[in-house]
């Protein structure tokens, strides 16, 4: 999730794995030597703050680095920088997608592997119903129905990973 956020903020390949691996040691760390603290926020919000420092401190160096003649349009690096809030509805985006994944994950036992199926492509793939029933061999009512079934457990587990994280 780390990597993907960094990229998301304009770091290559190779700097968001860095980037995500730095967050990922200096979020251990911390935690192991206690200065999360949930009384003051949520564990998301805190790995945020580490995972945004990281990709922004590899974004200034990689600023530094460059020659004084690349520093032609500094305006253009500066904006590059992503600007907190805007880091936060990136981070939030990637935290939704890491939930749906999860969540995904978990589910998994719970239901017959064509409810998933149908799930997947109806809400997922965003196919049109009559598409996943015919793909399928089930009816249309059979697709609204097994996708009611997994979004409500989808919505449970969700809410528990919530309270978690």
């Amino acid at each position: 999730m780390t990597i993907a956020f960094a990229a998301k903020l304009g770091l290559t390949e190779h700097d968001a794995q860095d980037a995500g691996q730095e967050a990922m040691l200096a979020f251990v760390t911390g935690y192991r030597q206690g200065a999360y603290d949930r009384a003051k926020g949520r564990l998301r919000s805190w790995l945020f703050g580490i995972a945004y420092r990281k990709v922004k401190d590899i974004q200034r160096t990689a600023g530094q680095e460059r020659p004084l003649a690349d520093r032609s349009d500094a305006s253009a690096w500066l904006a590059s920088v992503a600007a907190p809030d805007t880091a936060q509805a990136v981070w939030e985006q990637e935290w939704q997608r890491a939930v749906l994944r999860a969540c995904m994950a978990e589910a998994t036992g719970s239901f017959e592997p064509q409810t998933l199926r149908v799930f997947e492509l109806y809400v997922l793939e965003e196919w049109p119903a009559k598409k996943v029933a015919d793909y399928l061999g089930i009816t249309r009512n059979a697709v609204f129905v097994a996708k009611n079934h997994v979004t409500s457990h989808l919505r449970e587990l969700a809410r528990q990973m919530e309270q978690i994280w």
